[in-house]
């Protein structure tokens, strides 16, 4: 933190920082950064050898009842550096579904797609604490330049009021897998209500029927159902041609449905990330 002149230390708000990411310099503005970077300049005045590496760009905030969280590069950042950014968006209970209080926690998961680094995270949820956990998990793994399988394996305190046996942070890094292994071909739930407003492609819901019939009461023709269950012996039904969106409710069932439609020769298909619980946050008049 020492400036040109070595006996003037600057900190705090003004100062530029590396951006452990990217590599360039950047402005945070942030109390936790600059306590840090005083406490730096303080061992250095008192004859100490200290030194500010850096940051990757944490912080949190509350907008309303919302907690917001963020870590590393954004896909824009990522692709103004020179990345070529992949994405994963989930959507899952901050901690097991059947425990009281649980809330829907979403999050999305970058990597570069050749290198499989992992480039940032961000997430949002009710449940602010458990939202800035996720963050600050993965922010550790960020300064050391981890890739996906890092976060599939990350291992995550467990127990069913603070978490679910498979750990949201632990699906991120799953479904990023599998999009970067072309196992899941996606599509992002914004860029789904365009298109299906378009007419670009009806829906396959593999959810059960009594979820699927509002749907295809709006829907009509548009909107076909077809309950995992009963995929393997309502496939022939299914044109191997014809475009089609997978929906379930958070995204799970509808990869696998997808895995399984592969192997017959369907393959114009794409999951919805995130699933209907991602949709019903964007367009919440969907149905």
């Amino acid at each position: 933190m020492r400036t040109n002149d070595p006996n003037i230390y600057a900190g705090g708000d003004c100062v530029e920082i590396r951006n452990l990411i990217s590599g360039e310099n950047m402005l945070m503005a942030l109390g936790s950064l600059a306590n840090r970077q005083g406490r730096v300049i303080a061992t250095n005045i008192n004859g100490g050898q200290s030194h500010f590496s850096g940051t990757v760009g944490t912080f949190c905030l509350k907008i309303f009842d919302l907690g917001v969280a963020k870590a590393g590069l954004t896909y824009r950042q990522a692709r103004e550096t020179g990345f070529d950014p992949v994405y994963a968006v989930v959507a899952q209970a901050d901690h097991a579904h059947f425990y009281p209080s649980s809330e829907m926690i979403y999050i999305s998961l970058l990597a570069d797609r050749k290198s499989r680094k992992i480039l940032g995270i961000e997430a949002a949820g009710k449940n602010g604490d458990a939202v800035k956990a996720r963050v600050d998990s993965l922010a550790v793994l960020l300064r050391h330049g981890v890739d996906v399988d890092e976060v599939c394996g990350l291992e995550v305190g467990y127990a069913p009021p603070f978490a679910s046996a498979m750990d949201v942070i632990n699906n991120a890094g799953n479904a990023l897998d599998n999009i970067l292994s072309m196992q899941n071909r996606p599509v992002d739930a914004a860029d789904f209500l365009v298109e299906f407003a378009a007419g670009k492609a009806k829906v396959l819901d593999v959810r059960g029927a009594r979820e699927a019939s509002p749907f295809i009461k709006k829907y009509g023709d548009k909107w076909i159902n077809i309950p995992q269950a009963e995929l393997r012996k309502r496939v022939e039904s299914i044109a191997k041609d014809e475009p089609l969106f997978l929906l379930c409710d958070t995204g799970p069932r509808s990869y696998e449905a997808q895995v399984f439609l592969n192997s017959k020769g369907i393959q114009n298909t794409r999951n919805i990330q995130g699933g209907y619980a991602m949709i019903k946050v964007i367009e919440p008049e969907f149905v």
